[in-house]
């Protein structure tokens, strides 16, 4: 691998702390709701737990629960769809609403704000995370993404962006997608360094080499701008993978 400066780290979900739990708890839901919103098979559900024959949103967030050690479940209030649920660590009451999972979301609220998961659409790759302050994230993906990746982020010529993704926080602007091309990886090099180099970037670029595969990674900055473009270039098998992260701080 060639020398070259470390790349800067890149922070988790941070505005997950106002509800106190960790970014890994996300993914929890997002599963559970998948499970009990019909994205795997139903069979397939009832072998999970027999609770979700009865009560699929209450077995979900159960499931949640018990998928974090920092939460507990406090009270449950079947009747109104409810579960209260502690924070261990910051002794925080969360009320988790379970009303809408079988079409595919769910919704807790903490100190009066509001954390939705939406997977109603997961089959088309598509997966909404939003909350209901200003100092929440919204993340989409697939088909949702109506953005349009912004001018100074580089398109390998000849590609079309795939697998999008964006996120918003109220200090940044965040996007990845994905490209595929037939053309060597030195050349996409090539390509990515020209192009940041001339929109102002400093970049850095390290590669590796192996018997059946090769690739880089392109870390660069636009320090009087606040954005940060990250370009992983890898090839296997006759073709080259260009994943493209691009952050934009407000």
């Amino acid at each position: 691998m060639s020398n070259g400066t470390q790349a800067p780290e890149r922070k988790g979900l941070h505005p997950l702390a106002w509800v106190g739990i960790g970014c890994g708890v996300v993914l929890v839901i997002v599963i559970a709701v998948m499970m009990v919103g019909g994205f795997f098979l139903a069979r397939t559900v009832k072998n999970v737990a027999e609770d979700f024959e009865d009560n699929p949103g209450l077995a979900a967030a159960r499931f949640i629960v018990k998928a974090s050690p920092e939460l507990e479940e406090v009270a449950v209030d079947e009747d109104a769809g409810t579960m209260t649920i502690r924070n261990t660590k910051t002794g925080e009451l969360i009320t988790v609403n379970f009303d809408d999972i079988k079409k595919g979301r769910f919704s807790w609220t903490a100190d009066g704000q509001e954390m939705t998961v939406d997977v109603s659409d997961a089959e088309d790759g598509t997966v909404k995370i939003e909350s209901s302050d200003g100092g929440g994230f919204a993340l989409t993906t697939g088909a949702a993404v109506s953005e349009e990746i912004p001018d100074w982020v580089p398109v390998y010529p000849g590609s079309e962006p795939a697998n999008r993704g964006t996120m918003t926080t109220k200090e940044s602007v965040n996007g990845n997608f994905t490209l595929t091309t037939d053309d060597a990886v030195a050349e996409v090099i090539a390509f990515y360094r020209e192009q940041l180099k001339a929109a102002g970037f400093q970049a850095t670029v390290n590669t590796y080499s192996g018997d059946d595969n090769e690739g880089a990674m392109i870390n660069s900055v636009h320090e009087a701008e606040n954005r940060s473009v990250i370009v992983v270039i890898g090839r296997e098998s006759g073709a080259t993978t260009v994943n493209v992260t691009y952050t934009s701080k407000k």
